[in-house]
């Protein structure tokens, strides 16, 4: 792997003041909370995709995501059996993730629950490791995210990456009469009857791939409101792709990659044209999400070579 892709710091702070040993009040999270809670991921420090806006609310029905606010702090949690939930780390302007360990240890007691944590990583990770030594954790490959630095997508530079540049000349060689741009008020219609077809004529029998696909038609019917960015990809005046994503600190990440494989080298495409779009100013690294376990998304993603796979555990204390 790389060693330009660098380990990640977060700033330390002193400890907050904790509030009372009442249970949190939570409530399911809906599109209309976006505003509500963007400001505590602004300040987001970690690279994992789970930690941004755009995922929190893309997956946030399929894994009944609520949250609650107290003392300035946002608590996010996911219910996965009636009375079984797991916690995000919590999210604070001003204060590290385990600084509210306490808090949330207080209110599982309260309502007689076992702390879990995902995804714990990075600091918030080894936080967790040296207070409770004993805690139970796992991980999965399929969870880890694929983290690229941002060069390598924008220039496909050097032998390692001849296959992409190959289907890529391909791709301009047989459609002359290409361009990728920014997706605007004036193409969007555009791009979601693309998207709208592209979900009708792919149908999977899986709620991941289902639900993916639905959200990210939420995202196009409410872009000024969920302010990702978007590339998208035509021949002649036709959409042959389309990508949405959101630049956090150093970081992009890509949410939604979707294509005609009709058009060869559509993807290699986006994905060039899309890094130089948008790994711009101060972004080093491209984070291009899991594989889900998915045999040919592993394949794809690990042909570009990433500089570090981010791994995330399930922590039980």
């Amino acid at each position: 792997m790389s060693a330009r892709c660098q380990t990640q710091h977060e700033i330390e702070h002193d400890s907050p003041q904790m509030s009372g040993t009442s249970p949190l009040v939570f409530r399911r999270l809906t599109l209309s909370d976006l505003e509500t809670v963007r400001p505590f991921f602004f300040a987001n420090k970690r690279r994992i995709c789970d930690s941004t806006i755009g995922n929190t609310f893309m997956w946030r029905d399929l894994i009944t995501t609520e949250f609650a606010i107290e003392n300035d702090v946002l608590y996010l949690r996911a219910e996965l059996m009636p009375g079984n939930h797991i916690f995000a780390p919590p999210r604070s302007t001003t204060h590290p993730a385990e600084s509210y360990i306490d808090r949330l240890l207080e209110h599982c007691h309260e309502n007689g629950e076992i702390l879990r944590f995902f995804p714990a990583s990075g600091v918030f990770h080894d936080a967790l490791k040296e207070r409770f030594p004993e805690l139970h954790e796992w991980s999965d490959p399929a969870w880890s995210d694929y983290l690229y630095d941002a060069e390598d997508l924008v220039t496909l530079a050097g032998r390692r990456f001849s296959g992409q540049r190959n289907h890529i000349n391909k791709f301009k060689r047989q459609y002359e009469n290409w361009r990728f741009e920014k997706i605007t008020p004036e193409n969007l219609p555009q791009v979601r009857e693309f998207l709208v077809d592209y979900m009708r004529d792919n149908v999977k029998d899986v709620m991941w791939y289902t639900e993916g696909n639905a959200k990210a038609l939420e995202v196009l019917d409410n872009y000024g409101l969920y302010r990702q960015l978007g590339g998208v990809l035509f021949v002649e005046d036709a959409v042959a792709g389309f990508a949405l994503g959101e630049a956090v600190g150093d970081t992009l990440f890509v949410h939604t990659e979707k294509a005609l494989m009709e058009y060869q080298g559509a993807y290699p495409m986006i994905v060039n044209q899309y890094s130089a779009m948008y790994a711009v100013g101060d972004v080093k690294y491209i984070n291009r999400e899991e594989d889900d376990g998915d045999e040919g998304l592993r394949t794809s993603k690990l042909s570009y070579h990433p500089c570090m796979l981010l791994e995330k555990f399930h922590v039980e204390i």
